[in-house]
């Protein structure tokens, strides 16, 4: 099946390091992306020596560098959250980066991670869902709302009483909202009011399965499903040697996927699901490291193999196209490895094929 339609996008990121973040924004337009997203954290456990060793810097300051750098790519969030930020500055944050692109900002969001905000102690996650679903409904009757008619809302988190603001994006009606989410909620509510599904790490077979529910929904509130995008964000490693590429992406992505004991479990390999954190409860104590590791070093290399796009091009373009075949309509690649080695492979070979040059 031919996937001409495909869109290409990279999530940059080099914690600790913002030019190098930004000049992989950079090389990834040149070699043909059409969406950059970068990653949203505040904490890291900094005291691993596995996961997350270096320390985050702030996503919406990044794409606003990346901004000023590019051209034409569309820029996002993979994904921010709900708890850290009062949607009333997501909305402003969002409606300036579009100003600032004329019209090339996305909203990528999720009901975020225990990691990023466990520190502060004082914020209410006691219902993550409620929580998500206002912050969207908020920031969109903020980017809706007119002086003759403010936006009022009297939510479960969130209050406003005749708010109107003034800075709106360029979009018309809005930037996309893509919701970051697995569960059968966080579906059905992008279907029925968003505008993308955009997980993190998924199978094609599982990923397929899922978004039924998202296509289901938009069709029973009659939005057109076809209009929704369907996004993933999947790593790859793509060198000359297929072998050596496979072998390298499986070591890197072990423990991604134990962060993701339910698909695990709907992989097949439910004992070891059982015996490791979910990913938005995990704040990384030394209890949480020591059970994920063990989860990981148990995770068999074609278990890892499955959700990721690695090999030689010819290789990367059979995953690329099953991606594809099970709905997948934007493709978020995570590089790992040697990052220019597999940008060169991405420009010369994979985007043309697909683009048919």
């Amino acid at each position: 099946m031919k996937h001409d339609d495909l869109r290409f996008g990279c999530q940059v990121v080099s914690y600790g390091d913002v030019e190098t973040t930004v000049g992989r924004a950079v090389r990834a337009e040149k070699a043909g992306f059409d969406v950059l997203t970068v990653p949203d954290h505040l904490f890291h456990p900094t005291q691993s020596e596995h996961f997350l060793t270096e320390p985050p810097w702030e996503a919406f300051t990044v794409l606003g560098a990346i901004a000023r750098e590019t051209e034409r790519v569309q820029l996002l969030p993979g994904v921010t959250d709900s708890v850290r930020r009062h949607p009333t500055e997501l909305a402003h944050i969002t409606a300036t980066l579009d100003r600032l692109t004329d019209g090339r900002a996305g909203f990528g969001i999720g009901a975020g991670e225990a990691f990023n905000f466990t520190p502060i102690g004082d914020l209410d996650w006691s219902d993550p869902f409620t929580r998500f679903s206002e912050t969207v409904k908020v920031v969109d009757g903020l980017w809706n709302s007119e002086s003759d008619d403010p936006f009022s809302f009297d939510g479960e988190y969130f209050q406003l009483e005749d708010a109107y603001m003034g800075l709106k994006p360029v979009q018309d009606p809005r930037p996309p909202i893509w919701v970051g989410g697995y569960g059968h909620d966080m579906r059905g509510f992008t279907g029925a009011l968003a505008d993308g599904w955009f997980p993190w790490i998924h199978t094609p077979e599982h990923y397929e399965a899922d978004l039924e529910r998202v296509l289901e929904v938009a069709a029973d509130r009659g939005r057109d499903p076809g209009a929704i995008d369907r996004a993933v964000m999947v790593p790859t490693t793509v060198t000359e040697d297929a072998g050596q590429a496979r072998e390298a992406s499986i070591e890197r992505n072990r423990m991604t996927l134990a962060l993701r004991p339910p698909l695990l479990e709907r992989m097949g390999y439910e004992d070891i699901a059982a015996e490791t954190p979910l990913m938005r409860e995990m704040a990384f104590d030394d209890e949480q490291e020591r059970q994920l590791l063990a989860a990981a070093d148990r995770i068999p290399d074609e278990a890892v193999d499955r959700i990721c796009i690695a090999g030689d091009p010819d290789r990367a373009i059979d995953r690329i196209e099953v991606f594809a075949d099970a709905g997948v309509d934007n493709l978020v690649l995570i590089p790992t490895g040697d990052y220019e080695e597999t940008m060169t492979h991405y420009e010369e070979t994979i985007i043309p094929y697909f683009r048919g040059e």
